[in-house]
């Protein structure tokens, strides 16, 4: 199993653009998953399941508030990035699921009171990646059960 989990966030508003931060995030939270991804692929065997971690910030239907342009443009790049690896290793057996963790207490989200703890995020994440396989692989899922609109 490969759990790709590393990702930065950094505030990018209309009228605070920042392209150095926008190709910093692509460059962690898209194109580093994907390297990473790649440069493990020779050690995953049939029945492997690849994890990418993204954001419901990542889907365009689910966008009501806007604003994180770098963030959010950086989560829909990762969530293309593993349907397109759901299809082309499906025929090697393999199974990928792109989930979101939920709103998490964390530094991240300035420890949000609405959120849940991390304990209930990955209790949900785990049921997710151990349900996972060829016939839901690609499924962008949330970790409370829900499938997220892309």
């Amino acid at each position: 199993m490969l759990i790709n989990n590393a990702a930065i966030v950094e505030r990018n508003s209309l009228e605070n653009l920042d392209f150095e931060s926008i190709r910093r995030q692509f460059e962690v939270n898209a194109i580093g998953t994907l390297r990473f991804t790649a440069a493990l692929l020779p050690n995953l065997a049939e029945n492997a399941k690849i994890i990418i971690m993204t954001s419901r910030m990542g889907s365009i239907e689910d966008n009501t508030s806007g604003s994180s342009y770098g963030y959010r443009m950086s989560k829909v790049a990762v969530s293309m990035a593993g349907k397109s690896l759901a299809i082309d290793l499906k025929p090697r057996g393999i199974s990928v699921a792109i989930l979101h963790p939920g709103l998490v207490q964390t530094r991240m989200t300035n420890f949000n009171q609405r959120g849940i703890t991390p304990k209930q995020s990955v209790e949900g994440l785990l049921a997710h990646i151990d349900n996972l396989n060829l016939d839901n692989t690609g499924t962008f899922w949330h970790a409370n059960g829900d499938i997220l609109p892309w």
